[in-house]
């Protein structure tokens, strides 16, 4: 079980240029997963005897490329990546309120989804599995090794890699909800004597870099539906304010080619919305209700 205790500080390295200087708090991202990860070490440490061993890891350097959990992928000899059954990442778990618990990767064994599942069945809890993994936290370094790998989410808000991040916004009940996901979870993996059936390809994982991956600078501000697993992309929510807002984009919208480029997942998303230029105008298609709808939309600074 792992978690990344460090953020941006002041910035570095995915500052936005209006909160260059300011302090970071990091809240969401990412005490509240540190949080859970101790509270259930605490808990389970005195009174557990699994049949496989726990570990639990806080990592840094998520923000910049994965350097904490890459390098306990290759480095670690104490408990070679060979022997790990599964990793389970907490990442941006502090502000659930009446989400379902987000667990992405679920895909990468075919267990998975089974496990959580039976963790919702058994806890009442609402678990909203996800097959894909989509990259961006510690959960992926694990992957790259071979090893099937989930993470732990709640929501998706303004205050992502901003200063408003703060201690006030924390969601303490929904804390308990996502640990009690957690155990349920991690108490079957440390008792299953056999594998997992890994579902992912051999490709082998990419060179490590000391540089922080590309980030995206710019958005139209809208909520992606993270349960959608179709074409395109479903909006959930737009952000108070946001080009996507003032557009009048809608939930349940599907968004399905931006400046000229076709969207078929929230990957390729990303990817595009990395090529623009905040400050500039795009066409955006959508889906709603069926119907094709075309608008022009401005981008701003993420």
């Amino acid at each position: 079980m792992g978690a990344h205790y460090d953020h941006l500080g002041t910035g570095w390295p995915d500052v936005r240029a209006a909160h260059q200087g300011k302090i970071h708090h990091g809240a969401d991202d990412n005490a509240s997963g540190i949080a859970v990860m101790l509270e259930l070490a605490r808990q389970i440490a005195p009174k557990w005897q699994p049949e496989r061993t726990v570990i639990f890891a806080a990592f840094t350097g998520e923000e910049a490329n994965l350097l904490g959990s890459r390098h306990y992928t290759r480095t670690d000899k104490n408990h070679p990546t060979e022997k790990i059954i599964a990793m389970l990442n907490l990442d941006t778990v502090g502000r659930l309120e009446n989400n379902p618990v987000t667990v992405f990767g679920t895909g990468t064994a075919r267990e998975l989804v089974h496990i959580f599942r039976g963790a919702s069945f058994v806890t009442g809890i609402p678990v909203n599995a996800v097959q894909d993994d989509f990259g961006s936290s510690d959960q992926a370094a694990f992957i790259q090794a071979g090893i099937p790998a989930v993470q732990f989410f709640a929501s998706a808000h303004e205050d992502y890699h901003a200063p408003g991040d703060t201690a006030d916004k924390i969601d303490s009940a929904g804390l308990v909800k996502v640990a009690a996901i957690l155990k349920e979870a991690s108490e079957y993996l440390a008792n299953r004597i056999e594998p997992l059936t890994v579902t992912l390809s051999s490709a082998p994982a990419p060179a490590e870099s000391t540089k922080p991956t590309e980030k995206r600078k710019t958005s139209l501000g809208t909520v992606p539906d993270f349960s959608y697993q179709g074409e395109g992309v479903r909006i959930d929510n737009t952000l108070p304010g946001s080009p996507a807002q003032q557009a009048g984009l809608q939930p349940g919208d599907i968004l399905i080619q931006l400046a000229g480029q076709p969207i078929s997942d929230l990957a390729s998303y990303a990817a595009i919305l990395r090529t623009l230029k905040a400050g500039g105008k795009t066409e955006l298609e959508y889906r709603r209700n069926g119907k094709l709808n075309k608008i022009e939309v401005m981008l701003i600074e993420r």
